[in-house]
């Protein structure tokens, strides 16, 4: 089982040197109008974005791009559902988090962004119950890199 305090440690062994404020997730959720799930929010106090697991997640705080600025344009420019946060943008594709259900985090190709409102997807995403599941599953591939 993929607890938190178990993921943090693994993710403190590959990245000894990050320290988080709980800050950060206050000005998320005041910014987004939405409340996160409480494992990103623990998972937030060690993670701040970043490249792990060989995917380049947003900054959750005043760096460039960050996640609040990027959800922030996909609302304008696509009318971006309000409970999603964007996490990340691989190749050809973006990563989601969905604040009010599950799967919590879907990874869906780039066609398919207007489809995340029903959920109609043209090709099957990828996707993980919990936050934490998907940061377990991110560490694990880095720990496979490494």
């Amino acid at each position: 089982m993929n607890t938190i305090p178990s993921i943090k440690e693994r993710y403190d062994l590959l990245f000894p040197d990050e320290v988080i404020t709980p800050q950060v997730v206050t000005k998320i959720e005041q910014q987004l109008q939405l409340q996160l799930p409480d494992d990103f929010k623990e998972i937030a106090l060690f993670f701040n974005g970043g490249l792990v697991g060989g995917i380049s997640i947003f900054s959750y705080a005043n760096h460039h791009p960050n996640l609040i600025e990027e959800t922030l344009r996909l609302r304008k420019d696509i009318q971006f559902p309000h409970s999603l946060v964007f996490l990340a943008e691989p190749a050809g594709s973006m990563i989601v988090l969905d604040t009010a259900t599950t799967p919590s985090v879907i990874w869906c190709d780039s066609i398919d962004v207007y489809q995340l409102h029903d959920r109609s997807f043209q090709v099957a995403p990828d996707t993980w119950d919990t936050f934490s599941d998907f940061f377990a599953y991110l560490l694990t591939q880095e720990e496979q890199e490494a």
